[in-house]
């Protein structure tokens, strides 16, 4: 499995994907409290629906449609697509400056920290993945003598 999620989450970071791994349904109810205080899941929902696999094997995803698109060209994240970044994963960096602000008022310090490495640097993640595969477009492209495309980095940051 691809430990960058197709909006640049890092399943490998992320403690419901943890839990479900190391088959920890009491780290899973952890989690799943979590997710209730900061509002990501409604009261009562049960451990069942907390297990992940990775970003991938979701039925459901928050951002559907960035799921369906990188489906749709063959890529396992935006980072690795030409286009990037588009205005669709600028929104979806958007909503995670707010998660963001929202989790560091309502987590601890620790659980805040965790959920930053998971989810709220996916803007860095993906800008990596994009410069490095298509910086070294690029040197080919200007070895070639041929004029390299541009392609913009967001810098979006988070602080801990």
């Amino acid at each position: 499995m691809n430990d960058i999620g197709f909006c640049g989450d890092d399943c490998s970071r992320c403690p419901r994907y943890i839990a479900t791994m190391n088959n920890n349904p009491s780290e899973l109810k952890k989690v799943a409290d979590l997710w209730i205080r900061v509002g990501w899941r409604d009261e009562g929902t049960p451990i069942e629906e907390m297990i992940c696999y990775g970003c991938s094997s979701v039925r459901w995803c928050r951002y559907d449609n960035i799921r369906n698109c990188a489906r749709g060209i063959g890529i396992s994240n935006c980072g690795e697509c030409a286009n990037y970044p588009c205005d669709e994963i600028f929104q979806v960096f958007q909503k995670t400056e707010s998660y963001a602000k929202q989790c560091k008022e309502t987590c601890s310090k620790e659980d805040y920290i965790c959920l930053t490495e998971a989810f709220f640097f996916k803007c860095k993640k993906l800008n990596e993945i994009n410069k490095k595969i298509f910086n070294y477009q690029r040197l080919s492209r200007v070895e070639k003598n041929t004029k390299p495309t541009v392609f913009p980095v967001l810098l979006l940051s988070v602080t801990v």
